[in-house]
């Protein structure tokens, strides 16, 4: 699916940020990418769609080398929501369609039609597509910016944030989203969250960034209370709750 191999990025007059970053991820998975504050996570899943070009490195999706893909092959392959969204002056139809820019030519055909009304009924946004995006709350829109990431047909999804604006319920109810959509689409999702819990709740896969460098990957067993000691630079403890592994801060 996704090969990331020792990728390295650095700003103009700037120390490098990202060191050697190397990853697989495969479809039908969702990767939580964690770290502190700085340590390079919105920049490395902007160098992996090419809004920012790495110094170093490869990046493949489905065997296709990212850096030689012309734009729109990449946003047909590789779907990115930013961290923030705002409200504008479009209906949530006209603003999820917004997803098939990648894919039309002279107008919308039916397929892109299709395609809209099937991502809007995903996310339960079909009673919203006449509303304009700038009436709706933070959860609401947030959802609306997912169904338009769906209706590009990504193979592979990246998440800056997204729920760092949203109440508790949202919370789960996005990331509740964004772990189906990798079981039934079979795509390969990358999701920067600061709530380990949610993480572990949602998330199959792991990647701890410390510094720029990649601190571990894998599947909850990287998840230690030394490697939160080491990224993170706090004391907690591992327990199980109702079957599930959560992290309890000291």
């Amino acid at each position: 699916m996704i090969h990331v191999k020792e990728l390295a990025f650095r700003y103009p007059r700037c120390e490098e940020i990202l060191h050697e970053i190397s990853f697989d991820l495969d479809s039908g998975h969702c990767l939580a990418l964690l770290g502190n504050n700085g340590a390079g996570k919105s920049t490395l899943i902007k160098c992996l769609n090419r809004i920012l070009d790495p110094q170093k490195g490869i990046v493949t999706v489905q065997g296709q080398n990212v850096q030689t893909m012309k734009r729109s092959e990449i946003a047909q392959t590789i779907a990115y929501v930013a961290q923030q969204s705002e409200g504008e002056q479009l209906t949530v139809f006209d603003s999820v369609l917004l997803g098939r820019k990648p894919y039309i030519k002279m107008g919308p055909s039916e397929e892109d039609l299709a395609v809209t009304e099937q991502a809007l009924e995903r996310l339960a946004l079909t009673s919203f597509a006449l509303r304009y995006t700038d009436e709706l709350s933070g959860g609401e829109l947030q959802k609306v910016v997912l169904a338009r990431a769906l209706a590009q047909q990504p193979d592979v999804l990246l998440l800056d944030e997204p729920t760092s604006s949203l109440d508790l319920h949202n919370q789960h109810e996005v990331l509740k989203v964004v772990s189906q959509i990798a079981r039934d689409d079979g795509i390969g999702i990358i999701v920067i969250i600061h709530d380990l819990n949610l993480a572990l709740r949602y998330c199959d896969r792991f990647l701890l960034i410390r510094d720029g460098f990649v601190y571990a990957y894998g599947d909850a067993s990287v998840i230690t209370p030394k490697a939160i000691a080491d990224v993170y630079q706090v004391e907690a403890r591992i327990l199980d709750v109702l079957g599930r592994k959560m992290v309890v801060v000291e």
